[in-house]
């Protein structure tokens, strides 16, 4: 049977979708897309902040190990003295890793140098604190590294949604 047969026996439709049928399903399609597109926005600020924080974790984990094999002091240096302009691993002045600027996300850190000792330690008996929160989006959740004396980073997130308290365990 030809085609041409196959279109004139009654009962039978033709393959393929109406206009009217294209346009509901590209209109539908339009109002899930309109739906779910702030939160594929608020999907990606996300992101950002999770990586930079997974970033400099890693860095630090980074400097302490270093630190302990050389048995020397290595230091997390913020890059132009703002941990948003990124930051550098260093032995003395040789640079062992560099982090680039940081896009979409503020960074508050300590003032100056996170330096480990030989023994992985951290000078002193205080903890160092870091933020980072989305420069994009508010209701983004902010992220905190907080590292204590014995040199281990751990990440917090704010579960207030309060920034000026930092991140609450």
């Amino acid at each position: 049977m030809t085609a041409a047969l196959a279109r004139r026996r009654p009962g039978h439709r033709p393959a393929g979708f109406t206009i009217i049928e294209l346009m509901v399903t590209v209109a539908i399609a339009g109002i899930l897309a309109a739906y779910g597109l702030p939160e594929l926005r608020s999907l990606i600020y996300n992101q950002r902040v999770r990586g930079v924080t997974t970033d400099l974790v890693a860095s630090l984990i980074y400097a302490r190990s270093e630190a302990i094999k050389r048995n020397a002091q290595v230091s997390l240096v913020p890059t132009g003295g703002a941990w948003a302009n990124g930051w550098t691993v260093q032995v003395s002045t040789t640079t062992l890793r560099a982090q680039d600027p940081l896009t979409g996300v503020t960074a508050t850190g300590p003032v100056g140098n996170v330096t480990y000792r030989g023994n992985g330690r951290l000078p002193g008996s205080s903890q160092v604190l870091f933020t980072f929160r989305s420069t994009e989006m508010s209701r983004v959740t902010m992220r905190c590294v907080v590292i204590d004396p014995s040199g281990r980073p751990t990440i917090l997130m704010d579960n207030d949604t309060d920034t000026t308290n930092g991140c609450t365990t």
